[in-house]
C-alpha cells in the first residue's frame, strides 16, 4: 500500500492532511529544512516550520514576518534501514541573513506501515521506522 502523507509541491495542502496529528495544519512543502541528521537507530529533520491558521500554535506574522514559521523537528526513530541517495549535489542556500537552509520537503510517502520516502533539493531518503514524529519548539509567547 502506497499513501501520501504529504503533497508533492503544487498539490492543495488543506484537502491533503496526514494521518498523524501532528503533521496537520502545517505546509512541510513551505518550511525550510535547517539540517538532516542520521545517526544509528535514528534520522531527524530540523525544520523552519509553516504553521497554517488552522494549526493551535499558530500565531499572526509579527510585523516584518511573511508568515507563521516555528523551530520544529521530524523524528524517525527506531531506523532500520536507511537509504539516501542525492546527497553529493546538496548544497545549502544562504538568504541575506546569512541564514543557511537545504530547501523544503517537497513529498513525505508512507509506502507501507514502516517505510517512508522523503523528497526534496538535498535527495531522496527511504527510511524504514516508526512512525514519524514531530515537535513544535514553544515560542516566547507559548
Amino acid at each position: 500500500m502506497i499513501s501520501i502523507l504529504l503533497p508533492v509541491r503544487g498539490e492543495n495542502m488543506h484537502d491533503n492532511h496526514p494521518s498523524l496529528p501532528e503533521f496537520k495544519n502545517v505546509s512541510l512543502e513551505d518550511s525550510y529544512v535547517l539540517d538532516i541528521a542520521v545517526h544509528p537507530g535514528l534520522l531527524t529533520l530540523k525544520l523552519d516550520l509553516l504553521l497554517l491558521p488552522r494549526h493551535p500554535r499558530y500565531r499572526a506574522p509579527l510585523p516584518g514576518e511573511r508568515a507563521c514559521f516555528r523551530p520544529a523537528t521530524v523524528v524517525f526513530s527506531s531506523v532500520r534501514a536507511l537509504h539516501w541517495t542525492g546527497q553529493s549535489v546538496v548544497k545549502a542556500a544562504i538568504d541575506a541573513s546569512g541564514s543557511a537552509d537545504y530547501g523544503s520537503v517537497d513529498a513525505l510517502i508512507t509506502l507501507d506501515k514502516d517505510s517512508y520516502k522523503i523528497l526534496g533539493d538535498w535527495g531522496e531518503i527511504i527510511v524504514q521506522s516508526e512512525a514519524p514524529s514531530m515537535s513544535i519548539d514553544p515560542s516566547p509567547t507559548d
